[in-house]
This record gives structure tokens, sequence and C-alpha cells, in this order.
């Protein structure tokens, strides 16, 4: 889950409920659809949780990828969106430029939704991947190997305690679009050595998504599976995901 496909996700909303408010006036459904409200989505606080005593060795990237999800595991319908530089070729893009307009406030809240090895530097090898469904939503995987369990448990102490401390804040996307953003806490998924879950409820110019995520510990990895989407993903099929990343990571353990 990145912040980047949270703002296309609000752009791709607002153009739906704009697309479906233009009937004709001779459209019988033009008065219900003008007036789309965002969904009402509980949020409870966010409670960090005790990472058990991590063990095991790293695993390097290629293990990484063949630990991750694959489309037998996610709902129907979903579809692999190809990462620019590995998959299509394309020079890696430019860390900021003068049109990028983003920003968050604070400024250590942008860490929520970077990849973990991005919020937990050390990492031995990282893998992100994505996956697009229908009606604007997606799957997120990404995962971070550290050198030991110690330095795993760390990585997962300090993912939590930035949630903990950004509960509510604001920023802009590139194109300087306002957008606020709410995290919360879930049940505790009980996933791999040690887990947690939490939501983030994103708003912007009326519209909203919801991204749940579970983040899991396995030996000295961890991984975080999240879905996007208008509206919460049932949280069996989340737990369903992320057990199964869990399991695939355990198998890749030496």
């Amino acid at each position: 889950m990145t912040r980047r496909s949270l703002a296309l996700g609000l752009t791709a909303t607002a153009a739906l409920f704009v697309v479906t408010g233009c009937g004709s006036d001779d459209s019988p459904s033009a008065d219900t659809t003008t007036h789309v409200s965002a969904p009402q989505v509980g949020l409870a606080p966010f409670t960090a949780a005790p990472a058990a005593p991590l063990s095991g060795a790293p695993l390097d990237r290629d293990a990484l990828q063949r630990a991750a999800l694959t489309l037998s595991e996610l709902p129907a319908d979903f579809d692999v969106v190809p990462d620019p530089v590995d998959d299509l070729g394309l020079a890696p893009a430019p860390e900021s430029s003068e049109a990028d307009k983003s920003r968050t406030d604070p400024a250590v809240c942008a860490q929520v939704l970077a990849p973990i090895a991005t919020q937990a530097a050390g990492s031995v090898a990282d893998l992100s991947d994505m996956f697009t469904g229908p009606d604007f939503t997606s799957i997120d995987q990404d995962s971070a190997s550290y050198a030991d369990g110690a330095a795993a448990a760390a990585a997962f102490e300090k993912l939590q305690t930035t949630l903990a401390g950004c509960a509510e804040y604001s920023g802009t996307d590139a194109d300087g679009t306002t957008i606020t953003y709410r995290v919360g806490g879930a049940t505790n998924p009980n996933v791999g050595d040690a887990s947690f879950a939490f939501r983030i409820i994103t708003e912007s110019g009326g519209f909203t998504l919801v991204a749940d995520a579970i983040v899991a510990a396995v030996g000295a990895t961890l991984t975080q599976v999240s879905a996007t989407a208008p509206s919460p993903i049932a949280p069996d099929v989340l737990h369903s995901m992320a057990s199964a990343a869990a399991d695939r990571l355990r198998a890749q353990t030496p």
C-alpha cells in the first residue's frame, strides 16, 4: 500500500461519481446518482501488539519473490500491476520534481503508507507487488527481510510506533489536491509468528477510500498485505490472503 495508490484510487473514485452523475434529464436515475455520500466506516483506536521473540535467517529477493502472493490467492478478477522498472524496463522515476506538490503534515506520517523497508531501514532484501481489481479496488503486498530476528522485531515495533503517532494527519497529492487520513486499529489477526492489523480511511473532495492491512512477521521477515476500496474488504478475505502470505514465507525460510 502506498500513498500514490491511495491518491490514484481517490481520483478514480471521484471520476466514477462524476460519470454516474451525468445522466440526461430524461434518465430515471439522474436524481439518485448525483447524490452519493461517502460510506460511514468505523475506526477503532490503534493499539500496538507486542512482537513475540523472532528468530531466523534472512531471505534474499529471489526467495521473497517465490513467496509472494499469486493471483490464485487473491479474489477473482484481479490482475498484476507491472513494475515500471523491473517489468517494463523504464527508467526509475525521479525522487522529486518541481511539479510535484505532494506533502504530508506532520511529515513523519508519510511513513504510514511507505513500504516496510522504507519505514524500517536496514533490510537485507525487499519486494513490493500491486494488484488491481474491479470497482477501483487494489491489493498490495510488500515484504522486507532483516539480518536476524532481533532486527525484524525492531522493525515490527517501529511500524507500530509510527501508526500510533499518526491517528489523524493530512497532506496533498502530486497535483496539490488535499487529502486527509485517519488511522485506527483492528482485531489481532494471529498470523505468522507475530502480527497486527490497522485501517486507514482516506478522504478527498467528499470521496472516501478504506485501506485495511495486516502486517505479519515470519522469522526475520515482515510482510504487509493490504486491500483498498471505497468500502472495506471482508475481514475473512484479508485474513486468508495474509495467512497465505505467511505460509509462503514459512516455506522459504531456512
